[in-house]
């Protein structure tokens, strides 16, 4: 069984897994228990199991203490022990069970990291029983911290000049980015940037139709694949609407599909009475399927209002 965690450090996430390995063993006390407790006055004397292994650890064993000074008349002592803690702390749950000739439970103990229980004996112990010990060991592992490219690409946008090759002029604003990083994330600017040999790809390019800040967005994603927080988080629904609008056009224009079905699902969350049409027109001169359909479910339930009685 395991299970997952994520937790934040530095700005960076990091997957921690945790695994439970469960093992099992039993420790049969032999015919003449009551007569050996009735012989035995030194309460540290004990009956221990064979070593077994669970969870990567090959030195458990059970510890059976008959007597003990410590303890009631009709209690017992019964010990989870590890030998081999060189490989660092144990993190076990289990389960300490006292169970009769023919495998009733007796008493039962639950534990988590700590290795030592007290069970009731009760008069049913008789002369020949089985301590059960089942046991989970909790193994924590730190995985490898998920890809963070687009942490450093985001931060080489953010640079400017490092490396820039290309300065596009949008609406009086300039703007310097790398010929290669744009070809890989759009087919139009790989056919632009990276035409047919002999054609001039020119190191300067004016954008018309695509105001600055949606192209600054458009940049944005390019690096990170993620929308700047000024285009999700901030500003009122009029600013995200007008804005995942000219981010759905330019995505269109640069061909990248995920952009535009990103920005087409942020439209979908602010269809209305007053901004379905307009989204409708957009999504059908774009090929925006999901927006288009969810537009059009939205008319078709402001008509019926309407007519209805």
């Amino acid at each position: 069984m395991a299970t997952t965690a994520a937790t934040a450090a530095a700005g960076n996430v990091t997957t921690t897994v945790t695994a439970t390995i469960a093992g099992s063993h039993v420790l049969m006390i032999v015919d003449g228990y009551s007569k050996l407790k009735e012989a035995l006055d030194d309460d540290d004397y004990s009956i221990k199991s064979d070593r077994f292994r669970a969870g990567g650890r090959r030195s458990w064993y059970i510890e059976f203490y008959p007597s003990r000074e410590d303890e009631d008349d009709d209690d017992v002592g019964v010990y989870l022990c590890l030998d081999d803690n060189d490989d660092g702390d144990v993190t076990a749950r289990y389960e300490l069970s006292l169970l009769s000739r023919d495998g009733n439970t007796i008493s039962s103990r639950q534990s988590f990291n700590t290795f030592s229980t007290q069970l009731n004996a009760s008069p049913l112990l008789g002369d020949r029983f089985q301590v059960r010990c089942v046991l989970s060991v909790v193994d924590e592992v730190t995985a490898v911290a998920p890809p963070d490219i687009h942490r450093h690409l985001g931060g080489l946008l953010a640079s400017q000049q490092l490396g820039g090759d290309m300065t596009f002029h949008v609406g009086g604003e300039l703007f310097a980015a790398h010929k290669y990083i744009l070809a890989a994330r759009s087919p139009v600017f790989m056919a632009d940037l990276f035409g047919p040999p002999g054609k001039e790809n020119a190191a300067h390019v004016r954008i018309d139709g695509i105001e600055p800040r949606v192209f600054r967005a458009l940049l944005h994603f390019i690096y990170t694949d993620t929308l700047p927080d000024q285009a999700v988080n901030e500003g009122d629904d009029g600013d995200k609407v007008a804005m995942a609008q000219g981010l759905l056009v330019a995505a269109d224009r640069y061909g990248m599909e995920r952009l535009k079905s990103i920005c087409g699902d942020v439209l979908c969350n602010h269809i209305d009475a007053r901004t379905a049409m307009p989204l409708l027109q957009l999504a059908d001169s774009h090929g925006c399927r999901r927006l288009k359909e969810a537009c059009i479910r939205t008319i078709k339930d402001l008509l019926a209002k309407v007519a209805a009685p």
